[in-house]
């Protein structure tokens, strides 16, 4: 089952013939996702800024992705936050330009629902995807502002969490009309189905047994957790080339991989986990060089619990106390 998604896009303005935000909110609307989609043309005017906010409110979707062009922008930018602030220093399609708070009693800042953790994985995956912290000054930030506070007052009401984000896009002379329909069908993908990753971990031990366990960096979405060492398999890639290549580039390691000794399926708020864990041998710890990790600790079997593992490692955690490191 998936959520059910308004796709917004703005009508031309400010001298322009046409507007691409529109054409690509409609072409996605039109792919293998149609049943899940519904596109809605919006006025550059405060009256088009109110329509995603209405539509929040009145609980028709379960979430809203609204684009708009950016013809400074050499990328597909994902915004994560928006403004309390209109700052117009053209019209828009009304005649009106002005310098104002968007919603008094607010907040000067809002930041996207949509999942951060999930944002940064897609720029990681995608060189033509940037995160950006300025949504501008115009209208487009004044719909996100706007959209994102109804969110949350529909959230104090004790409705579920919703996805809303505001995506600007680049001409077409920088990125190619189709590259940019692709890309949107991407996110889009991720906001109706919960996506699933397949992601390997790696049992390392020290010549003693004990574990190697990494803790997550500052500003990571999971800073200060504890994981093995690992990450996502890409595409067409074996698991075992996977922890390989992972122990590599996050502790500069030459590692073999042995035999699969856990595996575990976790669903968080924004994702489904497909867990395993690969033996990978005894190493030296003089060896490792961190890369990814701001820590690490070896621990033995009755120490796994004193470091605060991510929700998805803790099991494996618990049923290793009990029955001993495999």
């Amino acid at each position: 089952m998936g959520r059910r998604i308004l796709v917004t896009g703005f009508e031309p303005f400010d001298g322009m013939t046409s507007n691409h935000s529109w054409d690509v909110a409609k072409a996605c609307t039109a792919g293998p996702m149609a049943n899940f989609l519904t596109a809605k043309l919006l006025p550059v005017d405060q009256s088009g800024s109110l329509q995603p906010s209405e539509e929040i409110s009145s609980g028709s979707f379960d979430g809203v992705l609204m684009l708009g062009a950016a013809y400074e922008r050499s990328d597909v930018c994902i915004e994560v936050r928006a403004k309390n602030k209109l700052d117009m220093e053209k019209e828009d399609n009304s005649g009106r330009k002005i310098t104002s708070i968007i919603e008094k009693d607010s907040q000067n800042h809002l930041e996207t629902t949509y999942s951060r953790h999930l944002i940064d994985e897609l720029v990681e995956d995608h060189d033509d995807l940037k995160i950006s912290h300025d949504c501008g000054n115009f209208v487009c930030n004044e719909t996100y502002f706007r959209a994102l506070s109804a969110e949350i007052k529909n959230r104090r009401e004790g409705v579920e969490k919703d996805p809303i984000l505001f995506v600007h896009l680049p001409p077409i002379e920088r990125i190619s009309f189709d590259r940019q329909v692709i890309l949107v069908r991407t996110l889009l993908k991720s906001m109706i189905f919960t996506p699933k990753l397949d992601v390997v971990g790696a049992l390392i031990k020290d010549e003693f047994g004990r574990v190697l366990a990494c803790r997550r960096p500052p500003k990571d979405q999971w800073s200060g957790y504890w994981e093995f060492p690992g990450g996502k398999i890409a595409e067409g890639e074996s698991v075992h080339s996977a922890v390989e290549r992972e122990i590599l580039e996050e502790l500069c390691i030459t590692v073999s991989a042995l035999d699969e000794v856990s595996r575990i399926s976790h669903r968080y708020e924004d994702r489904i986990v497909d867990l395993r864990i690969i033996d990978c041998g005894v190493v030296d710890p003089n060896s490792i060089i961190l890369t990814e990790h701001d820590m690490l600790r070896w621990l033995e079997k009755d120490e796994l619990d004193d470091v605060n593992w991510l929700p998805a490692d803790l099991p494996i955690i618990k049923e290793w106390m009990k029955g001993g490191i495999p």
